[in-house]
């Protein structure tokens, strides 16, 4: 019973952990600011990109796919607009180390 309660305190931090929040937001302009949004869980990290079209410059940010924002270059075309900087930051494994390490670490003390 006690195995059994440690592993669901281990997951229940583990999961709640691996959930991903980026700024999302839009805005004419080199950046804009908006609310932090709770990423579905097939994009794995945050994007930025700063885009001109037809003279206008313009900053987008949300939750992204890695592999796809890592295909985005600067200086090519997206959805009609040149990118000038594209910036893809995902969540440090680091993070998630020390997380799982902090439950253990419960489960240890709790039992």
């Amino acid at each position: 019973m006690h195995a059994f309660l440690g592993l669901f305190l281990f997951s229940v931090l583990l999961t709640t952990g691996a959930s991903l929040e980026c700024e999302v937001c839009a805005s004419a302009g080199n950046s804009c600011s908006g609310q932090k949004e709770t990423c579905p869980g097939n994009l794995d990290t945050c994007i930025t990109i700063v885009a001109e079209a037809l003279g206008q410059t313009a900053t987008t940010k949300s939750c992204y796919s890695k592999k796809a924002c890592e295909l985005l270059k600067d200086g090519e075309n997206f959805n009609g607009a040149l990118i000038k900087e594209v910036t893809c930051k995902a969540p440090s494994a680091s993070a998630s180390l020390l997380l799982a390490l902090s439950g253990l670490l419960l489960i240890k003390f709790l039992f």
